[in-house]
């Protein structure tokens, strides 16, 4: 009976103002404001006619359709035949090419390897993810067609399968991009630290704030720093040294097992221990003139989320640079990790690195923390394709596709610094106990103090964290 139910009549705008009228079965999902958020997405990226594109679970082709006034080569493909069926009939109505195939990714490949499309590479992959969680055993189930429309009815989750593919180089080209529309209900508010665990750069393109309180979020992932070069040495005095004193591109990374003049702030020394990961980039070439004071609390923060997201709580930020952890709640909080940027004047420019320390274990009586602590097994193998994808999601900027450059939350990063704070903290400023704010668009910390006045810090000497 629920397939005898008559046509739905849906009027859908596109960004560039075309109406298209949707004739769709009930079981095929209409055009939403998620389907507009992901339509919207397509211009910002800047690419040209002939840009080669898939389309995963297009329901009613309208994305598609949009993608293809674009002037655009355009697959796409869904699990439901009807869904098939609706978007080739309005590619005809509306004069558009657009091969429409069954399938879709999944735990098995669903018939034969090309069958909806993965076995080619594209410049453009985009998929709006089912966004709600499967229903417990004594709630309401909607019917297998619309289930594989709304709900993420896989158990490890469409969005980690998707992320797994890109990773393992299927979908997209070297310099394509991925993009994925996913819920705060299901992996929205944590999809970038997966793509990063999995070596993919990522950003937050777009997001859609309902009166409930969910969020769609639609995500850009692509290969950080496609090409660019990896240099490595077992010994060097420092990697930022390296790449200020050479003319590499934005991109090129340094690593080395040990630093032998290893800095910190101000010129202090960062101790190697046995095990650390030193790793170094060029963010700026002397063009872009990209680095600003935020920049080093915003890449603690998005460092700190990538560990988090290992399945820990045990690790904070602290103002502005470094990440602590500890080994168990009854255990003291240690320095893992800190970021340093570096600059050297080129012409008009420059030219800018950042430096990552990071103890991937440490000795139990040592001053310091491993990040092997937080009940993971790490090596430096695996945890670098993870920090190239950090450093990429911030400072990779591309001509085409366009992605632009995005930065934490403020409510967000507000939050972990006052985490941080109380962690490591009481904190004092001028023999008085302060307590945190937040951060100022400059990079300034916000404080307060007993009496209520707020004041700006620009020194992190000026503060006494008094439990470390």
């Amino acid at each position: 009976m629920r397939l005898q139910r008559p046509a739905q009549k849906v009027v859908w705008t596109s960004p560039t103002r075309q109406s298209f009228q949707f004739d769709l079965p009930v079981t095929v999902y209409p055009p939403r404001e998620d389907t507009s958020l992901l339509a919207g997405a397509l211009h910002r990226l800047g690419l040209p006619h002939g840009t080669s594109c898939l389309e995963i679970g297009c329901g009613s082709g309208a994305v598609s359709l949009h993608a293809a006034t674009l002037g655009w080569r355009v697959v796409a493909c869904d699990i439901n035949p009807f869904a098939v069926a609706c978007a080739r009939h309005h590619a005809s109505l509306y004069g558009q090419t657009i091969t429409v195939l069954e399938g879709g990714p999944g735990p098995e490949l669903d018939g034969g390897a090309n069958q909806w499309g993965g076995d080619a590479h594209y410049d453009v992959v985009m998929w709006n993810l089912p966004y709600l969680p499967q229903p417990a055993e004594d709630e309401d189930v909607l019917g297998p067609m619309e289930e594989s429309a709304l709900i993420d009815s896989d158990e490890r989750g469409l969005f980690i399968r998707y992320v797994e593919r890109l990773a393992h180089g299927q979908l997209i080209k070297q310099h394509g991009v991925a993009l994925a529309v996913v819920s705060s209900l299901l992996d929205g508010r944590d999809a970038c630290s997966t793509a990063w665990r999995h070596g993919l750069a990522a950003r937050i393109f777009s997001e859609e704030v309902f009166e409930d309180g969910e969020s769609l979020v639609l995500i850009a992932m692509w290969h950080p720093f496609a090409g660019k070069e990896r240099l490595h040495e077992p010994v060097v005095q420092s990697t930022n040294s390296v790449l200020l004193e050479h003319s590499y591109p934005v991109g090129v990374r340094q690593t080395a097992n040990v630093q032998q003049q290893g800095r910190g702030r101000r010129g202090r020394t960062w101790e190697s221990l046995e095990g650390a990961l030193a790793a170094s980039w060029v963010v700026d070439a002397g063009t872009n003139s990209l680095h600003k004071p935020a920049d080093q609390v915003h890449l603690g923060y998005n460092l700190m989320k990538l560990f988090q997201s290992y399945g820990s709580d045990r690790i904070c930020l602290k103002w502005p640079n470094d990440l602590y952890i500890r080994s168990s709640l009854s255990t003291p909080w240690r320095k893992c990790a800190g970021v340093l940027f570096e600059g050297r004047t080129m012409g008009s420019g420059q030219r800018t690195v950042l430096g990552i320390g990071l103890n991937l274990a440490a000795p139990s009586d040592s001053e310091f923390a491993g990040l092997s602590e937080l009940d993971q097994r790490v090596d430096a193998e695996g945890v670098l394709p993870q920090l190239h994808a950090v450093v990429a999601s911030m400072f990779e900027v591309q001509d085409a596709p366009n992605i632009p450059l995005t930065a934490p939350s403020e409510h967000a990063l507000d939050e972990a610094l006052k985490f941080g704070s109380t962690a490591l903290g009481p904190l004092f400023y001028r023999g008085a106990k302060v307590d945190v704010d937040g951060l100022n668009d400059a990079g300034s910390l916000r404080v307060r103090t007993e009496l209520g006045e707020t004041v700006l810090l620009d020194d992190p000497d000026e503060l006494e964290w008094s439990n470390i």
